[in-house]
């Protein structure tokens, strides 16, 4: 991924302070086929860039706060999916992040493992 393209995401997150931290220390140095499936995953959704790296960041306080860990940002990626996949139509009335936070309480993340 190009400095330019990396510069315009980070400028779509700059009003979110925390979304700019965990895009710059997690999701930056990705590899460019998950950033392309991120960016696949946007645009194939109801919601915004910002809203999928404050869904992935709260999947990862989730399993932090619990000692765990889901291996690669594919399949972080994946678990924020199919929280928004869930919600089906009535996904587009709600924000992302607090999809995640109720689909962690209700189903946790199997595939996450002790850190």
């Amino acid at each position: 991924m190009r400095v330019e393209e990396m510069d315009s995401y980070k400028m779509m997150l700059a009003d979110m302070p925390e979304a700019l931290d965990y895009w710059e220390g997690q999701l930056q140095a990705a590899a460019p086929e998950s950033l392309r499936m991120l960016f696949e995953a946007v645009d194939d959704s109801p919601f915004a860039l910002v809203d999928w790296v404050e869904g992935l960041r709260t999947l990862n306080d989730w399993l932090a706060g619990r000692g765990l860990e889901l291996k690669g940002v594919e399949a972080q990626i994946g678990y924020v999916c199919c929280s928004a996949e869930a919600a089906g139509a009535a996904g587009q009335m709600s924000h992302l992040p607090a999809l995640v936070a109720d689909f962690l309480e209700v189903y946790g993340c199997e595939r996450a493992v002790k850190k």
